[in-house]
């Protein structure tokens, strides 16, 4: 059994991987912004610390932590306040967890932070890996803080990894949902040209990755969590309708995806075809490889 102590627990992955922590039967500890709401949505948990009582935990035996801990991008228009918001919350807990570690009498094995393939901004149809180099637009140097900052608990002795998570499919993200819901309704559609490449994962994978690097030493470093398939928007959104046996006809210009999301909207119509070869090669097996099969599982699809 191992101890593992969560920041953003409560987020998409956050509670996927608590889940299945819980499930192998390890101890998890739970540290965040509300502990009402963390106690309410985390089954199978019995540890609770706020983040700004984090020290609390110097003396605590634990093996790893995961720190998935940020506001979502995606929750609205990006202001100058929203993006300084987006910005604290990741930069600024990823500093208190690592001068927790710096102060933890006994060092947790890893320090396992969140990123993003945003880390290498718009890469058109080019391959990109783990030695690629970062974007300078918003999001990518965001991410690029972020790792700088958890690669900081490397001078306390502790295996660092930060992981390049892309577009993580699963029934209950608000982005799929927003993605599906426009098929239902026979004005299915994809954004821009739709000939730009998506890093897609299954949920299921990106959790699979969580855990293999949490119990293999030899990852280190960043890994990139995307499935070894990227594709074309226009072939990604294109498989909903198939799956769903609707109409995937309709286009929605880059103006108007930019009028409606402002710079979000470069998120959407920014593409990079980014390859899990790393992952791969220290020894992580993809359950989900090709996006029709993750939408079929997650539209409910899958032949018995």
């Amino acid at each position: 059994m191992k101890r593992v102590l969560i920041s953003g627990a409560t987020g998409l992955i956050g509670k996927n991987l608590v889940n299945a922590l819980v499930k192998r039967g390890d101890d998890v500890i739970s540290l965040t912004t509300n502990v009402e709401r963390a106690k309410s949505v985390l089954q199978g948990v019995k540890h609770f610390y706020s983040l700004n009582d984090c020290m609390l935990l110097k003396d605590e035996q634990i093996d790893a932590v995961v720190n998935l801990a940020g506001v979502n991008l995606g929750d609205r228009r990006w202001s100058t306040g929203f993006k300084k918001q987006v910005y604290d919350s990741r930069i600024k807990t990823t500093s208190q967890i690592v001068k927790l570690i710096r102060e933890m009498k006994n060092k947790p094995e890893v320090l396992i932070s969140a990123s993003g393939v945003d880390y290498y901004g718009d890469r058109g149809v080019d391959y990109v890996f783990e030695d690629s180099n970062p974007g300078d637009d918003f999001a990518a140097k965001l991410c690029v803080d972020w790792e700088k900052e958890a690669m900081l608990a490397k001078y306390s002795g502790v295996r660092v990894v930060t992981v390049r998570t892309g577009f993580v499919m699963a029934k209950d993200s608000k982005a799929v949902q927003k993605l599906v819901q426009p098929f239902r309704y026979f004005i299915g559609s994809y954004p821009g040209s739709g000939n730009h490449y998506i890093s897609w994962i299954h949920i299921d994978d990106v959790v699979g990755i969580y855990l293999h690097v949490i119990d293999h030493p030899e990852v280190t470093g960043a890994v990139n969590a995307s499935a070894p398939e990227p594709v074309p928007m226009k072939l990604f959104c294109s498989e909903i309708g198939e799956i769903l046996n609707r109409p995937s006809l309709l286009r929605v210009p880059s103006f108007v995806v930019l009028l409606i999301a402002g710079e979000l909207g470069y998120m959407v119509l920014n593409g990079r075809k980014t390859l899990p070869d790393k992952i791969i090669e220290l020894g992580y097996k993809f359950k989900f490889e090709r996006s029709k099969d993750a939408w079929k599982d997650i539209l409910g699809k899958r032949k018995k």
